[in-house]
């Protein structure tokens, strides 16, 4: 194991002199545990805002999500940086931790609050939101390779519309040029190309995007872990055999994205297919959902 340079040394040392005991006090609203870390609630007493504290034990991921979040400040489509700071835990040792502004619930969690499939008009519109959000993310330089249902996010503004954030950088690198994966990248969300071991682009932050729906749906065409090759294969070969007449839109947005590949990326184009996806619904309007006990459930 490498041993800690001076340089790693001072930067603890100086992350360690921001840390304010008093300043973050955790809340009992939020607490969720990822692959770097521990996200929790906080009421920043500075600002007297509600906050989320993302605390882990990795300093490179710490530094890259920092790096990004830094480049992402005064972009609605993502969270915001408030403060970093580094703790020593009795138990974890030295974590490193970003405050940064609480962007709503995820995909995920919403989801499990119906059992029931999210109507046909929210599907556009969340997917028109996310594409707009991914499009953001690409213009500033940076592939999100990680867009699942607990890393895109749904906040009900102040006038009631519901928007779509997308969250946590850990993984996310520099789209150009896109680099080679050094480890296997499958997953439930990852694109066909990225099971088969190709560099991670744009395109697949798209598809993933796309996949994002089937989450929102109940269907799951790519089975369990050790099926999601095959399976995948499977789909990209006959992706309509999943959706009805009304969904058949969702598989058309899949084709046209893997066409994108040979031919170059077109937001505009794809957000284009989302205006006229379904008549009559308007994807630039917010999803509809109600209130049950203060909580969203998205219809």
């Amino acid at each position: 194991m490498a041993q800690p340079t001076i340089n790693d040394e001072e930067e603890k040392n100086e992350l360690i002199a921001r840390y304010d005991r008093y300043r973050f006090v955790e809340t009992s609203d939020i607490k969720e545990f990822g692959g770097f870390g521990t996200t929790h609630s906080v009421f920043d007493t500075m600002t007297n805002n509600n906050l989320v504290v993302k605390s882990q034990k990795k300093s490179f991921a710490f530094k890259r999500e920092l790096a990004i979040l830094k480049e992402l400040k005064g972009d609605f489509h993502f969270p915001q940086f408030v403060e970093c700071y580094g703790k020593v835990d009795p138990t974890l040792g030295m974590l490193y931790c970003i405050a940064m502004t609480i962007e709503g619930e995820s995909i995920h969690r919403l989801a499990s609050r119906t059992t029931t499939r999210w109507s046909n008009a929210n599907c556009v519109r969340l997917l028109f939101q996310l594409f707009e959000a991914v499009e953001a993310l690409h213009n500033h330089g940076y592939c999100h390779r990680d867009i699942h249902s607990g890393n895109v996010t749904i906040k009900r503004e102040t006038n009631g519309f519901l928007r779509v954030k997308l969250i946590d950088f850990n993984v996310a690198l520099k789209l150009n040029p896109p680099p080679h994966p050094t480890c296997d990248l499958t997953s439930w969300q990852a694109s066909l190309q990225v099971c088969q071991g190709m560099p991670y682009t744009c395109f697949d932050d798209l598809t993933s995007a796309v996949f994002i729906l089937f989450k929102v749906l109940l269907i799951n065409p790519f089975g369990a872990q050790g099926e999601w090759k095959e399976k995948k294969e499977a789909f990209h070969q006959h992706p309509h055999a999943w959706f009805g007449e009304d969904t058949m839109w969702i598989p058309e947005m899949y084709i046209k994205i893997q066409e994108q590949r040979s031919r170059g990326v077109d937001y505009s184009g794809l957000l284009g297919m989302l205006e006229v996806a379904v008549p009559g619904v308007d994807p630039q309007l917010s999803m509809e959902y109600k209130m049950t006990r203060n909580q969203i459930v998205v219809l």
